[in-house]
């Protein structure tokens, strides 16, 4: 009995010792183990970015203060490229995930994952393969150059980076500052008129005083005009800023024909939108401040077609002014 008991402690000795030994072993294994250290770049430093992936490649590069998305070369939107240089310049390391190349699980094959690489002018400054967000979405799959180990990287890089350039794009089609405005002419189905600004003091005479009482300014057409002032203050409330419903097409730009309404804003520099007749749902636009159509956003035009029928009295209803849909 007495041997029986001291085998079964020798056993159980010999476990724990090569439990023990073990969980040393990995230990230490884990500890001579380094993770990949990235270079460190400032948000401000990079001035360019690439994403491949398939057959395409989209280029952001920093044009005076504004991006642009090329081959396109439309305006991209500063807010998701400041997010993009963000999150590359912060990016860390979390984690060594698989060192056995199974990169499909991670969509990490060529078909799946995006080359990301930025640039701070002509030097290379980041450089990655971004596969399937971690389950959590506050990590990524990545590959860096010459080293085949999966590893993870902090931050939903595809939310970003994986989007078409359609959706980097900047939305804002046309901007104007209304207090610096000084002249607006506006053209509406063959006719037009066009109002100066015209300061008003404490003493100043108007068409209707009460109605403008609470203004510094009034607006008047050639004939001296001012009962248009609240009207004109309401349009370029509305012109401000506009950004649009969707793009089209570049090409449609020249099938457009000749435009329902032209509005010129003149201040600081010279400012014209162009609305054409609506095609179905939609209502197509130009602006001068961008070189691609767009759809004027319904509540826009709506705001426009209340004023219009307010500047050309009958014109608007004989002729049925951007009638919004329904």
């Amino acid at each position: 009995m007495k041997i029986r008991i001291s085998k079964e402690y020798v056993l159980l000795a010999l476990l724990i010792a090569s439990s023990v030994a073990y969980l040393v072993y990995k230990k230490a294994d884990r500890v001579h183990y380094r993770l990949p250290a990235l270079e460190p770049v400032k948000q401000e430093d990079i001035t360019s970015m690439t994403v491949e992936k398939g057959d395409g490649k989209i280029v952001l590069e920093k044009a005076g203060t504004d991006w642009v998305i090329s081959p396109a070369g439309w305006k991209a939107d500063r807010v998701k490229v400041d997010e993009m240089r963000e999150m590359l310049s912060t990016l860390v390391i979390t984690e060594l995930v698989s060192e056995s190349g199974d990169y499909g699980r991670y969509q990490l094959d060529e078909k799946s994952r995006a080359r990301i690489r930025a640039y701070a002018g002509d030097r290379l400054v980041r450089d990655l393969t971004a596969g399937k967000a971690a389950p959590t979405y506050n990590h990524t799959y990545v590959l860096l150059p010459g080293d085949r180990n999966i590893y993870l990287a902090r931050g939903d890089l595809g939310r970003l980076f994986s989007a078409p350039a359609s959706e980097m794009r900047d939305m804002l089609v046309f901007s104007i500052t209304p207090k610096e405005v000084t002249s607006v002419q506006i053209e509406y189905r063959g006719e037009s008129r066009t109002f100066k600004r015209m300061e008003r003091g404490p003493d100043a005479k108007g068409a209707d005083k009460a109605e403008n009482a609470a203004t510094d300014h009034s607006w008047e057409d050639a004939s001296g005009d001012a009962s248009s002032t609240a009207v004109l203050d309401s349009v370029l409330a509305t012109l401000s800023k506009v950004y649009c419903g969707e793009y089209l097409p570049d090409d449609r730009k020249a099938a457009l024909g000749s435009p329902v309404t032209v509005i010129t804003i003149t201040g600081r520099s010279e400012a014209r939108l162009s609305i054409f007749e609506r095609e179905g749902e939609q209502v197509p636009a130009v602006s001068s401040q961008n070189p691609s159509p767009f759809v004027m956003p319904d509540y826009k035009q709506e705001e426009l077609d209340k004023a219009l029928a307010k500047i050309f009295p009958g014109r608007a209803t004989a002729k049925g002014a951007q009638t919004p849909r329904g």
